[in-house]
């Protein structure tokens, strides 16, 4: 989610940009209801695409407290796995523990029986532990340099991974925080180790995607924990670093260059989900909608 590397990648594509815009406007016909329900092809393509659960940021509510009560938006995280499959004809989510309301065994229960009804599944389950006024900067992480928080982060994201290996998400991918770390990456290798070793015997694999820090260090971090990578990078270089070190999903947003990325991934042997990051809005599912169309041309 939301990685600096990702978006320094990116930004400026003006001519990727415009590539990407005609793309999802010649396979936007692809993705009519009698098209689907006739093209095997396509469905089997659809098969490989999921999405985050954040896209829907403006219309679901979050939780970042769990002391505290969360207001209702437009939409609830109970009826997201049926609204996807209805509106998209996927059914490949990465869920955000964010838009989780509750860790509960009722809930979570609850949603597990939502999902089974859309013919639905989670892909990989992302963990957030940061409280609203740091936001996705991962200082609450297992490579914190402060023991203290790291062995609080620990414990804390295992319990997602237990939430995770009920839900059947054959991963997790925590928030990493590296970009301000030292040099010497140990603390955070014993860190995710420990999260790679208690996931291991459930089935859940613990996933990293780029946070800012040199890709060289990502590596390490992966190699030296037992970790995966979730292939979030721009250049051709950095996708063929990582995709033999991915294993479920790969971010990808209207920025992405696709005509690269994917011919890569076959030759490269990635069989894992390509999940939709988008930047929510009041009307979410036009700028998934436009992703989609454009994967369906290279898949």
């Amino acid at each position: 989610m939301r990685s600096w590397d990702f978006q320094r990648g990116f930004f400026g594509m003006d001519r990727r940009d415009f590539l990407f815009g005609t793309a999802a406007t010649v396979a936007a016909s692809a993705l009519s209801h009698l098209a689907l329900a006739q093209d095997s092809a396509t469905l089997a393509k659809l098969d490989r695409i999921s999405l985050l659960t954040n896209d829907f940021s403006d219309t679901l509510p979050e939780i970042w407290d769990r002391s505290k009560p969360v207001a209702p938006k437009k939409l609830d995280m109970m009826d997201l796995p049926d609204a996807v499959a209805g509106h998209l004809h996927l059914h490949n989510l990465e869920v955000c523990n964010i838009n989780m309301l509750s860790m509960e065994s009722s809930y979570i229960g609850e949603f597990k029986k939502r999902l089974r009804k859309a013919r639905s599944k989670v892909v990989d389950l992302i963990v957030e532990l940061d409280p609203p006024a740091t936001a996705y900067r991962g200082y609450i992480s297992v490579c914190s340099p402060n023991p203290e928080i790291r062995a609080h982060a620990i414990e804390e994201t295992k319990k997602w991974i237990d939430i995770a290996a009920v839900l059947r998400s054959p991963s997790i991918m925590p928030n990493q925080g590296v970009h301000y770390l030292p040099e010497d990456l140990t603390p955070c290798i014993e860190g995710l180790k420990a999260l790679v070793d208690y996931g291991k015997p459930k089935g859940v694999a613990v996933i990293l995607e780029p946070r800012g820090e040199r890709l060289d260090q990502l590596v390490d971090l992966i190699k030296g924990s037992g970790a995966y990578s979730n292939p979030q990078i721009a250049t051709e270089a950095g996708l063929r670093l990582l995709y033999p070190l991915a294993l479920t999903v790969q971010h990808i947003d209207r920025r992405s260059n696709l005509a690269t990325a994917i011919p890569l991934s076959k030759k490269l042997g990635f069989k894992g989900w390509f999940s939709i990051e988008t930047d929510g809005g009041p009307d979410p599912w036009a700028p998934i909608q436009k992703v989609i169309s454009a994967l369906l041309l290279y898949l």
